[in-house]
């Protein structure tokens, strides 16, 4: 498999928050797969995917998870337009990992 595979998010959650402070640079990139691992989770958890636009210093929707509720595994994939940095939002407890790989 071509290209690299980074984390975005690996912990657990308790509410919301972000990953702003520690995003993916994904310039050169084309395309990402995400690949959602959740271990644990209490009630609902919303993810989604953002993109990074440096002309107005402001995060972008670029795709969302559908709303979680059970440990489960989920991908996702985009093609083009994914921007030269990728974060996450996240609302809910749960225990998860978020990684995408970049091509």
């Amino acid at each position: 498999m071509q290209g690299n595979t980074q984390r975005l998010f690996s912990g657990s959650t308790t509410g919301c928050g972000d990953t702003h402070d520690d995003p993916i640079n994904c310039r050169f990139s084309r395309e990402a797969t995400f690949y959602l691992d959740i271990t644990a989770i209490a009630g609902d958890l919303d993810i989604e995917i953002q993109t990074y636009n440096p002309v107005t210093d402001n995060w972008h929707k670029l795709a969302v998870f559908d709303t979680k509720t059970t440990i489960c595994q989920d991908e996702g994939f985009i093609e083009y337009g994914i921007g030269e940095k990728l974060a996450i939002e996240y609302d809910g407890t749960a225990t998860f990992t978020l990684d995408v790989h970049l091509k």
